[in-house]
Order: structure tokens, then sequence, then C-alpha cells
């Protein structure tokens, strides 16, 4: 995820480009201080290098997701992480459309923290995955400190019928490892992997293929 304190980080475009990881399939983005023209330029760059693209609406406010939503089909993206709004379910129904991955839990704060229980998740899980629009949910275990991390996912695990993502504050192979087991869809990792661009800009490119290969060796063991 090209993003660093929940912000895309303005020199997207260029670590993209100078990125070599040929496995990675997926880029991220979010909407919050992202110059439109900047945007189309990474979702187009990604699109020709044959990857999909994410758009993270990190504005949660009510104007900011009805931007953020239409930010998401100027630019053609091809999924959509937001706060869940039936509306925006709606929107990104149908062929053509991105697809639309509501966030599951109560979330607040900037950055964003989750402050759903267990029980709380799994009836969220079980209730969007039935709901028309949702092709997928997210989950962010490691943005609060009430619960086991790995409950969590276990509980949103059992209860959706949907793929789910793990967002926020992955850093290390025991997380990546943890999240396997879980049968996560795949997760997100922003700051962690761009943190030394500025001094090493290889360093991405290091980080992301050492990425790629615990997450192989994750997925292979669970």
């Amino acid at each position: 995820m090209l993003t660093e304190k929940d912000r895309t980080i303005p020199d997207a475009v260029d670590v993209y480009e100078k990125l070599s990881v040929d496995e990675l399939r997926i880029i991220a983005f979010k909407d919050v201080d992202t110059d439109p023209h900047m945007a189309r330029d990474l979702t187009e760059a990604a699109h020709a290098d044959g990857r999909s693209v994410l758009l993270e609406l990190a504005d949660t406010s009510e104007a900011g997701q009805e931007r953020g939503c239409q930010l998401a089909l100027d630019l053609g993206v091809d999924r959509v992480v937001g706060t869940w709004r039936p509306s925006a379910a709606e929107a990104f129904a149908g062929s053509g459309k991105p697809e639309y991955w509501p966030f599951v839990g109560s979330m607040s704060g900037n950055p964003l923290v989750l402050d759903s229980s267990p029980d709380e998740l799994a009836a969220e899980a079980e209730r969007l995955s039935a709901t028309h629009g949702v092709a997928g949910l997210v989950l962010m275990p490691y943005r609060q400190n009430s619960y086991d991390p790995v409950l969590l996912m276990e509980r949103t695990a059992a209860a959706a019928t949907v793929p789910f993502l793990i967002a926020g504050g992955v850093r290390d192979a025991a997380q990546i490892t943890d999240i396997a087991a879980a049968g996560a869809w795949g997760f997100t990792m922003g700051g962690a992997a761009l943190a030394d661009r500025h001094d090493d800009p290889v360093s991405v490119t290091k980080r992301v293929s050492e990425i790629m290969r615990i997450s192989r060796q994750a997925s292979d063991a669970s």
C-alpha cells in the first residue's frame, strides 16, 4: 500500500515505477490528500502492468465517503474499501463496477481503530456477507488492544461467506503467518514496507519481495 500514516505518499507514482516485484498483483492507496491526477496516473500505470488497484476511502465523513466513491468510479479502480454504507453497496453493484469491500465492525478515531467485540464482528460479518453489492470485507484486528487479533480473525472467518482482507498495523512475519492460518484473502502493508525509501530507494523492492516470500511460506503452511 502506497501510504504512510493513513495518507497516500506524495511520490507514489515514482515509488511504484521503481518497484520491481513481478509477483505483486495489487496496488493500493487512499483518498486522503491524494491528488486526482496522480491517482489516475498510478491507476493507469498499475493496470498497464496487469495489476489491480484498491482504493481505501480513509475520509470516514458522509461527504468524504461520497467523494471517495465518485473518485473510485472516475478512476476505474478494481476494489473500494470504505465504511459500511448501503448506498455504496448499491452504487458499486453490477457488472463493470469496482468491488465493494466495507470495513467490518465499528471504527473510530484518526487513524482508525476497531471498537467491536468478537461477537459483534461475527454478527456483522454474517450480515454484510449476505448483503447485495458486498464482494468482500475488511478487518483491522491489529488496530485495537482489547482482544487477541487471532481470535478476531477466526470469528470473522467463521461467520463470513465472502473473502476478507486484513488491514492496518501488519508489520512482521508472525502476523502474516497468523493471517494466512485464519484464511484471510490477503492483507495490506504500507509504512512498514516504505520506511526506508528516501535513504535507499531499492529498499521498497527488497522489502516487498521479502513480504511476498513470507506470504508464500505462510500460505503453504496453512
